[in-house]
């Protein structure tokens, strides 16, 4: 186990610049960062293997010679500006961007030249830099401005002294939460991953928002993966695809579950479904306590991404189960923070149809079952769904194969009936223990 010492107390100003003065952004203050065995980064990769080793990691992890490299090239005000600039840009949503999809731009400027993102890390031997710049590790690898939510707000460009922390795809931080870390004039450390920084911080870790998916036929074929067939990645290597996680339910948005108006609907029994003949849609989710949004992402992960599966009991392989993910928005939008604590908030996915819940061709309870995606190794396993016939009303029960990501966070399913109220706002709140949602037809 490693003991830590608390890194020499001096203040420093926030590692990001601010686009606004706002007294609850700008602060000055104590950065007090837990540390292990402070070393200074070495010159040259053999001393930095030899120092890995002293600390228990893995000398050979490209990640980390890829953190070194990067903390080294901040000190030029062309780095961090590209660097600044891409995780700007939030391709997905998120503060990061990809190493593997930017390397090869140019960083711009009279100075740059034609230098690009890649050679001002690994051209040459000088700042601990590597003659070697193919870094051949993961693709999804990103760097992300990670820290207080308050402070990434007005974000706008970092300063040389930011950290940068490395997190290992392979690394449990459940068993194992310090990660390395590289502090302004090089000094390594490990951060506990438990701890939330005072100020951003840097983190080089695998995207969550990309899935990566063989490009090989058979293998597509048995992701299951239809709304991918529809879909185009957001780029490729040698033997991948990697879509955005969305992609695979579709984008989030309608088209599964058949068509609007077709089947019984209009019925007198006295159902809000039976006289409405629209889409079954999300309304509203929300997480029932912070302690669930902390499990199901922390400030590592930044915003969450949440999706679900519904099984329908329809005997249409294509429409038994449906996957439908929230949108995206910001972390900061789960939540409702006031002075001293925070409370989950609801988020509205603008009316996220489902299906259209024609109670001939659906089972009259249906079940939905809730996840938080974390990237992984695809994982099947067995759920006991409970269904009731639709013309019988003979309740049965059914194991249905799901496949998911071994990673992702189980938030927990719970079973909707047919004639349960679900317009206007009578619409019951539907829960999982985890996730509060609202399913409606009008």
């Amino acid at each position: 186990m490693l003991t830590l010492l608390p890194f020499p107390f001096r203040p420093v100003i926030n590692f990001v610049s601010i686009r606004k003065f706002s007294p609850r952004v700008l602060v000055i203050g104590l950065l007090l960062f837990s540390c292990s065995e402070i070393e200074t980064a070495p010159d040259n990769p053999l001393d930095l293997e030899a120092q890995a080793v002293k600390m228990g990691l893995d000398p050979k992890d490209p990640g980390l010679s890829f953190a070194a490299a990067l903390s080294s090239g901040l000190k030029e005000e062309s780095v961090r500006k590209f660097v600044s600039e891409n995780i700007q840009d939030q391709f997905d949503g998120d503060l990061n961007f990809l190493y593997y999809t930017t390397k090869g731009k140019s960083l711009g400027g009279s100075s740059a030249k034609s230098i690009t993102f890649e050679e001002a890390l690994f051209g040459s031997q000088s700042s601990f830099r590597m003659t070697e710049s193919s870094l051949e590790f993961d693709p999804l690898m990103q760097i992300a401005l990670r820290g207080p939510e308050e402070l990434l707000v007005d974000f706008s460009e970092i300063e040389e002294s930011i950290p940068v922390l490395y997190l290992s795809p392979s690394q449990d931080l459940e068993a194992d939460p310090f990660v390395p870390m590289i502090t302004e004039g090089g000094a390594i450390s490990t951060w506990d991953m438990r701890t939330v920084p005072d100020k951003p911080v840097l983190v080089i870790s695998q995207n969550e928002r990309l899935v990566k998916v063989p490009k090989n036929a058979g293998a597509r074929i048995q992701n299951g993966d239809t709304c991918l067939q529809r879909a185009t990645p957001y780029f490729s290597d040698g033997g991948n695809d990697y879509y955005f996680f969305t992609d695979a339910f579709c984008g989030g948005a309608g088209g599964t579950g058949g068509t609007p108006g077709e089947g019984s609907g209009g019925g007198s029994t006295g159902c809000d479904r039976d006289s409405n003949s629209n889409w079954d849609r999300i309304e509203r989710v929300k997480f029932t306590t912070m302690k669930w949004l902390k499990e199901a992402t922390g400030w590592l992960d930044g915003a969450p991404e949440v999706y679900f599966i519904v099984f329908t009991g329809s005997n249409q392989s294509n429409l038994a189960q449906i996957k439908k993910a929230i949108p995206k928005v910001d972390r900061s939008n789960w939540k409702d923070c006031r002075i001293f604590n925070c409370s989950p908030e609801w988020v509205l996915p603008q009316n996220l149809e489902i299906f259209h819940w024609d109670r001939q061709n659906y089972s009259q309870i249906i079940t939905i079952q809730w996840y938080e995606y974390d990237p992984g190794d695809s994982e099947t396993d067995e759920r006991e769904i409970t269904y009731k016939d639709p013309n019988t009303g003979i309740e049965y029960t059914k194991t249905e194969t799901v496949v998911t990501s071994n990673n992702d966070e189980d938030l927990m399913m719970t079973p909707v009936i047919y004639c349960g109220n679900a317009t206007g706002a009578d619409a019951r709140i539907h829960t999982t223990g985890k996730i509060d949602f609202v399913l409606k037809v009008n």
